[in-house]
């Protein structure tokens, strides 16, 4: 069982409307790197130049990714990486 990638409504459009997709890798960047392959510019979105998480917090299993090991957090079948936009206002 692969690892699974929620994708939010507000994000489909990156993804070409999907709502999940399922990928193999041992670090949640392995993840982002299979799903920039299929959806070619995802990478730059999710993560600015200088490796950091940019513009959506990202969580792994239901924990937020800046309380565990960041992009190297490993993932292991079965696991669930959810992507949330930021918003913004006031």
């Amino acid at each position: 069982m692969p690892v699974k990638i929620m994708i939010p409504g507000s994000l489909r459009n990156w993804f070409g409307g999907e709502t999940e997709y399922s990928c193999q890798g041992e670090r949640i960047l392995d993840c982002i790197d299979r799903l920039d392959e299929r959806f070619p510019g995802t990478k730059e979105r999710l993560i600015n130049q200088k490796g950091n998480i940019s513009n959506v917090l990202i969580f792994l299993n239901g924990d937020n990714l800046r309380n565990l090991d960041g992009l190297s957090t490993t993932v292991k079948d079965g696991d669930e990486i959810s992507i949330v936009p930021l918003a913004a206002g006031g």
